[in-house]
C-alpha cells in the first residue's frame, strides 16, 4: 500500500521502495557529527566526517544530537561514515 500523494516506482527491478514494509530494506539512516579525544593535541576535537551511532560508539566518540541528519544508506562507506557529496547546512 503506498502513501497518499506518492507515486509507485516505475522501475522494473525490485527495490526497497516497491517491497512491502515488513520485508523492506532500510533505505535511510541518521548520521551525526561527533567529538573524539585527540591524543596528539591532548583534547577533544570534532571529527571531520559524519557517521552512524554505531561507528561513533566503535571510535568511543560522543554524538552531537543536534546535528542529526537523515541520509540514504547508499551514501555510507563500509565503515559507517557518510560519504555523500552534500553536507548539511551549518547554522
Amino acid at each position: 500500500m503506498s502513501q497518499p500523494g506518492l507515486k509507485k516506482s516505475t522501475n522494473t527491478d525490485t527495490t526497497a521502495e516497491t517491497q512491502p514494509q515488513s520485508g523492506a530494506e532500510v533505505m535511510y539512516t541518521t548520521v551525526y557529527t561527533f567529538v573524539i579525544y585527540d591524543h596528539d593535541k591532548g583534547t577533544t576535537v570534532i571529527h571531520p566526517r559524519m557517521a552512524t551511532r554505531q561507528t561513533i560508539a566503535n571510535m568511543r566518540g560522543k554524538v552531537n544530537e543536534e546535528t542529526a541528519w537523515v541520509v540514504e544508506v547508499g551514501d555510507l562507506d563500509p565503515m559507517g561514515f557518510y560519504s555523500g557529496e552534500k553536507t548539511p547546512n551549518k547554522l
